[in-house]
């Protein structure tokens, strides 16, 4: 998938590529869309950098997957 942003909002949000792939990855973890893996992948980081990144922002790193909507184990 190609994503193609307006050249005039990134240069505004002085952002380039792989800023705005670290700020799509994090906030896609942020909201349980993607596992740490996948994150990593997205923003073109190892796990630890992508660690520290994620601790800096504020945001909990799960060591497990996220629960999905719907898949409750039963007890």
């Amino acid at each position: 998938m190609k994503l193609n942003l307006p050249d005039d909002i990134m240069e505004r949000a002085e952002a380039n590529a792989s800023e705005i792939r670290i700020i799509l990855a994090v906030q896609l973890y942020a909201d349980n869309r993607i596992e740490h893996a996948d994150a990593c992948r997205l923003a073109g980081m190892r796990p630890e950098q992508l660690t520290t990144e994620l601790l800096r922002r504020g945001i909990t790193v799960q060591k497990y997957p996220p629960a999905r909507a719907g898949c409750v184990k039963p007890w």
